[in-house]
């Protein structure tokens, strides 16, 4: 390998394509939230009341739940690739029904499709991205999707803030029909990108995987690494098929050990605590929140647009720093600052409510508002980017896409109770639903710090070790590798 290698590798551009998938989630995420603040849509749907709004929003979850727990299938059956493609053709669907809906039921089914369709991609793609990715750039390329979700998120409200200019009945349709957009770039794109290596290698098509391995990442000038690399993944693989075919593994396999337990547990628990932090209540719910603040539909709008231009600047930050931390300082440091942001939240609430027809307080409104952006800006820097690094890179080969099934299965559940529950919440007990996010994110910060190993800056077969469920002799494989390279070479000199 190069002494210095360049930001631009095939693998992360690859990884900003892959990124459309996170770009959609993240505008299917952020379009309804100006879509409820729309009077035309308000209207058309007969002024929905709370159970009902909670409905419209969190049925996408429900969606993305089937097909984040389709993915263990069709992404070991039929490829990375194939996968994410396969997904795409729901968010086609999906977007075409919500832009021509009739009925408030229309409207749902096209979001459960358009949430089937996420829940799949989201569920390959950082898996992809890290199977392609050197380990030194790994953090980087599976954080990119966090990025593209918060691009996804700012497109999607300022395309509301857009709506709410057009003086048009049909506004709120627009929005929806940009969905299928992106899912049909990326539905078609993927097809013409080389395949997970690894994947190859678990099909026992080791030919086919050393050539797209080479693609990906052979310069020209580190044909020895390439050598010593595959060796390496071929290997791994091979114990791993070896252990399978001596017993097969399965979905049961994710929980019949303490090192497959404890897999699971470091993957699905920082997804966990992702919806914990309240961001999933913030993003959808923001406009609610203005609205006890006594602005009217423009301020509600603007001020979401505004927030939504938060998460993209951290993102990028964010590229600049997360292979160079440690994931554990990362998630420690996230959570503790959420809670505290949100304990600020919760006393401005408190001490300076808006009240209709009384005066307000323009200090403790600005004060609230600067803290759901702080809020925006740590997720979006700091846990958002983990979500996507970490889940991929502590599960073996075999068990991956299994496992990273499961891992999207419990965080769009638990996304899926936050959102339906929300707007009840807020509408029942105000400030007071606040202090939830408070003690999650307090007591997430304490599980990270006692409960999470570091895995920067080791490779996805190291990381194997970390766990010790399987048995390495990589030391021995890498110095045969590079005895045959230094005996070719002297037999050529």
């Amino acid at each position: 390998m190069s002494p210095k290698a360049p930001w631009l590798t095939k693998t992360f551009l690859a990884s900003l394509f892959l990124g459309i998938g996170g770009f959609l989630y993240g505008y299917d995420s952020g379009i309804i939230t100006p879509s409820l603040a729309l009077g035309s849509f308000v209207t058309y749907f007969d002024k929905p009341n709370a159970p009902l709004r909670g409905a419209i929003v969190s049925v996408y979850q429900a969606g993305a739940w089937l097909g984040s727990a389709s993915v263990g299938i069709t992404s070991d059956r039929l490829g990375r690739r194939k996968a994410i493609a396969f997904g795409c053709i729901w968010g086609v669907l999906g977007g075409a029904l919500m832009a021509g809906a009739a009925h408030v039921a229309m409207l749902i089914i096209g979001r459960l499709l358009v949430g089937y369709a996420v829940g799949t991609i989201t569920g390959v793609a950082p898996v992809f991205g890290a199977e392609i990715a050197k380990t030194h750039e790994r953090a980087r390329i599976t954080a990119v999707n966090q990025m593209m979700v918060a691009w996804g998120f700012f497109v999607a409200l300022w395309v509301g803030v857009g709506e709410g200019k057009w003086n048009n009945a049909n506004q709120w349709r627009l929005g929806f029909a940009i969905q299928a957009i992106p899912a049909l770039i990326l539905g078609v794109g993927v097809l013409f990108i080389g395949e997970s290596p690894r994947w190859l290698c678990l099909q026992g098509r080791y030919k086919d995987a050393e050539e797209t391995f080479y693609r990906w990442h052979h310069d020209g000038a580190n044909e020895e690494w390439c050598r010593t690399e595959f060796a390496l993944i071929q290997s791994s693989i091979a114990e791993e098929v070896q252990a399978q075919q001596q017993n097969r593994l399965g979905w049961v396999d994710l929980v019949r050990t303490p090192a497959f337990r404890k897999r699971l547990f470091v993957g699905s628990f920082v997804w966990a605590a992702a919806m914990l932090s309240g961001i999933s209540f913030v993003q959808y719910f923001q406009t609610a929140i203005y609205a006890t603040l006594q602005f009217d539909q423009d301020q509600q709008l603007l001020v979401s647009g505004l927030y939504g231009c938060v998460a993209p600047v951290a993102c990028i930050l964010s590229l600049f720093f997360v292979d160079r931390i440690g994931r554990k300082k990362i998630l420690i440091t996230s959570s503790a600052l959420l809670s505290v942001s949100y304990l600020i939240i919760t006393i401005l609430a408190a001490l300076y409510p808006a009240r209709p027809g009384l005066p307000t307080n323009a200090a403790a409104q600005k004060g609230l508002i600067a803290c759901i952006f702080m809020v925006s800006a740590n997720y979006s820097a700091l846990l958002g980017p983990m979500t996507w690094i970490i889940p991929p890179e502590v599960f073996t080969t075999e068990l991956r896409a299994k496992a990273n099934a499961v891992v999207q299965v419990i965080h769009y559940s638990i996304s899926l109770i936050i959102t339906q529950c929300s707007p009840i919440a807020l509408e029942r007990v105000g400030w007071k639903y606040y202090i939830l996010f408070i003690l999650t994110n307090a007591l997430c910060a304490v599980v990270f710090w006692l409960a999470y190993p570091e895995t920067r800056g080791k490779s996805l077969e190291q990381i194997d070790e970390i766990f010790g469920d399987i048995e390495k002799k990589r030391d021995v494989e890498v110095n045969v590798v590079e005895n045959l390279v230094v005996g070719k070479d002297a037999d050529q000199k």
